[in-house]
């Protein structure tokens, strides 16, 4: 312990100097548990989790699946259009919504058959079936409208417009396209079936 070499009492130890700092900036000596342990990251994120983690766990759950019901509601009460596959008359069809519900479908047909011209027993009609919700079906026909030709009179790759009506309590609807003899008859000749006799009247 050093003296005063005046009084000749004991006098306390100087403070420790200051470790020196090593090249990479480190202090020597420092524990090398202190340099493996990162610093705390995000702490306003973590605070916020502690916070309102509890609440953002039920939120987001929710959130997910308010899209989900919303598509199963749609696919449930919406209504349904089926075209079948047709290469002679192949359509296009749009929904056209007026008071929440589809209440009109626009659609054009176009042919790739025969030339149906002006002037003929013959012509291009679509009929649809419609499926109401309380099993009921009704039918309509239409006969697509070029710009250059009459109802229902398409030459082979000409492209006709027409509009089916969709009544209030509508499931789904089927479209079919066909050739129409405006005889006697009235027969609906589907493409790729064959037309089929007309079966004689019975007296």
């Amino acid at each position: 312990m050093p003296v005063c070499p005046f009084c000749k009492q004991p006098v306390a130890a100087p403070a420790p100097e200051k470790p020196e700092r090593m090249p990479g900036g480190k202090p020597d000596g420092t524990n090398i548990r202190d340099l493996l342990v990162p610093p705390e990251s995000f702490p306003a994120l973590k605070e916020f989790l502690r916070l309102y983690g509890k609440w953002l766990k039920l939120a987001v759950p929710a959130l997910i699946a308010i899209p989900a019901l919303w598509i199963v509601f749609l696919l449930v009460t919406g209504l349904s259009v089926d075209i079948p596959k047709d290469p002679v008359f192949p359509m296009e069809v749009e929904k056209v919504k007026k008071g929440g519900r589809v209440a009109l479908l626009k659609g054009t047909l176009t042919n790739l058959g025969e030339n149906v011209p002006d002037l003929s027993l013959r012509s291009i009609g679509v009929t649809a079936e419609i499926l109401m919700k309380d099993g009921r079906v009704e039918r309509k026909r239409v006969f697509p409208r070029s710009p250059f030709r009459g109802e229902g009179a398409l030459l082979r790759e000409e492209s006709g417009a027409f509009e089916i009506e969709v009544p209030p309590g509508a499931k789904s609807v089927t479209l079919r396209a066909g050739i129409v003899n405006l005889g006697e008859d009235r027969r609906f000749n589907l493409p790729l079936q064959g037309d089929r006799p007309a079966g004689r009247k019975q007296k």
